[in-house]
């Protein structure tokens, strides 16, 4: 188990402008120069603490974050790094225990004196280090989220539940059609938050929540839960779980023989864990998000084509969770752009002021500390998401 580790930019950067130059860079142009080289020799590194997870249970989309992080660390130094100053990427775990991820980047403060954390994690950690480090520095969370986050110098910049999930929830109503729903998911604020939502949204609609409840996030025997799924006969399992036991529950669906008749929606079902599954778990399997790897985009055709032309063929799969981590790096870069500072007052006014940055999929608007961009219902195939649907905000 990794606590903390340098990553290296060193040799990516010139492998980067190579990709750089047959699949194009970003398409959005970041608004500061490389400095001179004497100005490099005397400004010193931005250390920047990149909080992933490498055990527990949203342990499986830990490399694919690295790799993402490093991908944007590595553009943006080729660019002049962020306020003239060269990335260095620390890593610290942010898996298990909140309680032990705080004591990991404790000590990594100590350490190294990072001046940014980048999380990218569950949001009971999130809780964590926002009361433990809020002020302190700027802390950047990217993936999705419940909502409610505001000042105290934490930056969220992934989808809240109306914005991932209205479009996708109302198309399934209409066609599917899913009028039954049922409610599972891991017991902490993300999943109570996302369903607490969902269930106003749902009594708008017409439909109907038939169950609900909420698990430790190390439970494995799904045998009682899938017996109330299928004496409570919902059209619909909306299931908010992460990692290692969104697989199992999924798998456990499908040996019932409920793949079959009953669909699922997932809103952090990510292409690494989808990989995992097996045929018959993915049947009727539906997921919600602003990003997939199968994303048809200009700017996701370059940037997935710049990712494997550096990491290989083999490199882990991209997901919305991963590549929350490359658009963290260059949300940063814009803010602190704007702001001309890495100085919390300076980077909350620039933060409600609204701004662009370069995401995998393109560029991305942020207006009123909150992200504009569409969401899409994707249906699980055979190689991967097929999308089904495209809903703007």
């Amino acid at each position: 188990m990794m606590s903390s580790a340098n990553i290296s930019l060193k040799d990516a950067a010139g492998l980067f402008e190579r990709a750089d130059a047959r699949f194009g860079r970003p398409a959005f142009p970041l608004r500061f120069d490389r400095p001179s080289q004497a100005a490099e020799r005397v400004r010193p590194p931005l250390k920047i603490a990149l909080l992933v997870p490498f055990h527990g249970a949203d342990a499986i989309w830990g490399p694919s974050c690295q790799y993402s992080a490093v991908m944007a660390a590595a553009e943006l130094n080729a660019k002049g790094g962020i306020l003239g100053r060269q990335i260095e990427l620390l890593a610290a775990d942010a898996g298990g225990d909140p309680v032990a991820v705080e004591a990991r980047v404790r000590a990594l403060l100590d350490s190294d004196a990072p001046e940014v954390l980048i999380g990218v994690h569950l949001s009971s950690v999130r809780e964590r280090l926002s009361k433990a480090f809020g002020g302190r520095l700027p802390y950047i969370f990217t993936p999705l989220y419940e909502g409610g986050i505001s000042g105290g110098g934490t930056f969220a910049i992934g989808e809240t539940p109306r914005a991932q999930l209205a479009g996708p929830v109302d198309h399934l109503i209409r066609t599917a059609p899913a009028r039954r729903w049922y409610l599972l998911g891991h017991d902490y604020i993300w999943p109570r938050k996302t369903h607490a939502w969902l269930a106003r949204h749902l009594a708008q609609r017409g439909a109907e929540v038939v169950g609900e409840e909420y698990h430790a996030l190390s439970e494995e025997d799904f045998a009682p839960v899938l017996d109330r799924i299928e004496a409570a006969r919902p059209d619909m399992v909306m299931q908010s779980l992460v990692g290692s036991a969104c697989l199992e529950f999924n798998r456990a669906f499908a040996r019932r023989g409920l793949s079959r008749k009953i669909l699922r929606l997932s809103g952090a079902l990510e292409e690494n864990t989808l990989m995992a599954l097996e045929p018959s778990a993915r049947e009727n399997l539906y997921c919600a998000s602003s990003y997939f790897s199968s994303l048809d985009t200009p700017g996701n055709r370059s940037f997935q084509g710049r990712y494997y032309a550096v990491f290989g063929k083999n490199a882990p799969v991209q997901s919305v969770l991963s590549i929350s981590c490359y658009e963290g790096l260059h949300f940063l870069a814009a803010l602190a752009g704007q702001a001309g500072s890495l100085r919390l007052p300076r980077l909350e006014d620039a933060f409600r002021g609204g701004l662009w940055f370069e995401a995998a999929r393109g560029p991305v608007r942020l207006r009123n500390g909150m992200v504009v961009a569409p969401s899409y219902l994707a249906k699980a195939g055979a190689t991967g998401f097929e999308i089904v649907g495209r809903f703007d905000p």
